[in-house]
């Protein structure tokens, strides 16, 4: 037994934890509609397997258990029990059973079960046979495994060497340019098509539903809410979402603190709801929705909503904000450590941790807003990128080396005539449908533009009024010193790139082709720069640095950009 128990460990803990999570869910349900019996019989059926699983597998200790608690779910739908007399327990007996599987997983004893047992046999309030319903218990059939849990370690090591595969062919892709060799052209036409099914199928297999988070989220609610003497549903939309694995890892914290916050914070008492005549069970919304290459993940409620003049106080005096500042900035500001909650409670307070909030969803290449109103409730919406590991790029070329752009964060590419970037404050911006959008030249941020030229870019600048009366004539004599960028009558290509509210034009040498990457991580040295957020290796087997828009855009709005550059 001891050899089956230990060939099948890892099956039975990943089996058993979706039957347990099953269990708690139809529990949750049971307690708001006690009157719908089939809540009940998914328990049940959900236990007694699980009670086989464990038998079968000799962890006694959870099997006894499982068994009291099919007699309890018995009891109640033969009307001996009521419902509501027995929900608090079989929680207690659930987070017993996962508790077991953490010390299975551990290669630890079982937990002890008897007190428990004992506990819902008080419960049932009559005697049973016990042994007669053991014996009346049929041997499990085996059946075909249809899953296995791979670590993640090990996908991660199948994804590169997809990449490595991928960088193979597109050498191949030249050789075959150069050759022309028919069979030589079927043989990588044909090896193009495999690692694009490989690499689709190693994706697939990374990703996983949003459910697998969301799902633990009800029994979080309802235990919080009870504890404070509140009424509380969560609503949960979009489970079957599925993100890379790796993602769902990153953001499950977040939605713990975001959901935490709201039922401490964001809900009133259910006495506070009917004074303002509101219903005394209060609402949330967990949602997710697939757009592109991204989910959208929102967060709202149905309470007190923020006390904006509050915050504003509160950033004023912290030198967050100005007393000129807009609501949609000041309710922005909860994201900088300014928080108004009243009291200390275990749970931390709106503005507490928001700031960790913002830069774990700013880590991941997505963004997070926050809309509330005083008195309805308050909503958190994240745009999170469906998978870390492979992206769609554009690739450009600034002064002679590739560079890539996520596509999720292009919104269009446009060339401009030169005497159309008009000299601002701080730098350079293009009027587009009649907006100014500030632009970033990338060879002055990176470093390649001559040290001379910078004096020339800085006085132009400096000197916006001036530049933005010179005439077409005027600006051609002077052009020969600005280098590579003139501006002359001609066309400078720029990528308009947005994050969140904000837009920038990234102005660069030439546009190259699109293309499917494996990001791969920064060295040392390069991770120390925060423009760049990754890299990919091509064909010819070149590194290509990946930018980092989000700091980007940052960057552009903290300070001008030729300061930055004269700091390198």
């Amino acid at each position: 037994m001891a050899e089956v128990a230990s060939k099948y460990k890892d099956v039975f803990l990943s089996e058993a934890k979706e039957h347990i999570l099953a269990m708690e869910s139809a529990l949750l349900e049971l307690e708001k509609t006690p009157a719908k019996m089939e809540f009940a019989n998914n328990i049940f059926r959900e236990t007694h397997t699980l009670k086989s699983m464990a038998a079968t597998m000799d962890y006694s200790e959870m099997s006894a258990l499982c068994h009291a608690i099919e007699n309890v779910l018995d009891a109640v739908k033969k009307k001996k029990i009521k419902p509501d007399k027995c929900f608090d327990i079989l929680f207690e007996c659930f987070d017993v059973l996962k508790a077991g599987l953490r010390e299975i997983s551990q290669n630890k004893e079982e937990p002890k079960t008897s007190a428990l047992v004992e506990k819902l046999q008080t419960l049932i309030m009559q005697k049973q046979d016990t042994s007669k319903s053991m014996l009346s218990v049929k041997a499990p059939a085996i059946e075909r495994i249809e899953s296995v849990e791979i670590k993640v370690e090990k996908l991660d090591m199948l994804m590169n060497l997809a990449e490595e595969l991928l960088i193979n062919k597109m050498r191949l892709d030249g050789i075959k340019e150069e050759i022309q060799n028919p069979e030589l052209t079927a043989a990588v036409d044909a090896l193009s098509r495999l690692v694009s099914e490989i690499q689709f199928n190693i994706m697939q297999s990374r990703m996983v539903p949003i459910g697998f988070v969301f799902n633990r989220f009800p029994r979080m609610v309802r235990d919080l809410a009870k504890s404070q003497k509140k009424e509380v549903t969560l609503n949960m939309e979009g489970s079957d979402i599925e993100l890379d694995r790796t993602v769902i890892e990153e953001i499950g914290e977040t939605l713990v603190h975001l959901l935490r916050n709201a039922v401490d914070h964001g809900i009133e008492t259910s006495e506070e709801r009917k004074k303002t005549g509101k219903p005394s069970q209060a609402k949330i919304s967990l949602s997710a929705v697939r757009t592109k290459d991204s989910v959208v993940i929102s967060i709202s409620d149905d309470g007190g909503g923020l006390d904006i003049e509050d915050i504003k106080s509160k950033a004023v005096q912290r030198g967050v904000l100005s007393p000129q500042a807009g609501k949609a900035e000041i309710i922005n500001s909860i994201f900088f450590g300014v928080s108004t909650t009243k009291q200390v409670t275990a749970v931390s307070g709106r503005g507490f941790g928001l700031d960790i909030v913002k830069n774990k969803i700013d880590s991941l290449g997505g963004t997070v807003k926050v809309d509330s109103e005083p008195k309805k409730g308050t909503t958190f919406v994240m745009e999170i990128p469906l998978t870390l590991a492979i992206i769609k790029v554009l690739f450009i070329e600034v002064e002679g080396e590739n560079y890539a752009i996520p596509l999720t964060n292009i919104e269009r590419l446009v060339a401009v005539d030169r005497e159309d970037i008009k000299g601002m404050l701080g730098g350079e911006a293009i009027v587009l449908e009649e907006e100014d959008i500030p632009i970033t030249r990338l060879d002055v941020l990176f470093g390649t533009f001559k040290n001379e030229n910078l004096e020339r870019i800085s006085n132009e600048r400096n000197n916006p009024d001036e530049n933005r009366n010179a005439s077409p004539d005027n600006i051609e004599q002077t052009s020969d010193k600005v280098g590579t960028y003139t501006l002359e009558k001609e066309t400078q290509k720029i990528a308009i790139v947005r994050k969140g509210e904000e837009r920038l034009g990234l102005a660069v040498n030439a546009f190259l082709t699109t293309q499917e990457i494996v990001i791969k991580p920064l060295s040392r040295l390069v991770r120390e720069n925060r423009y760049f957020a990754g890299s990919t290796i091509i064909g010819s087997g070149e590194v290509v640095l990946i930018l980092d828009v989000a700091n980007l855009v940052l960057t552009k709005r903290e300070s001008p950009l030729i300061e930055n550059a004269n700091s390198r």
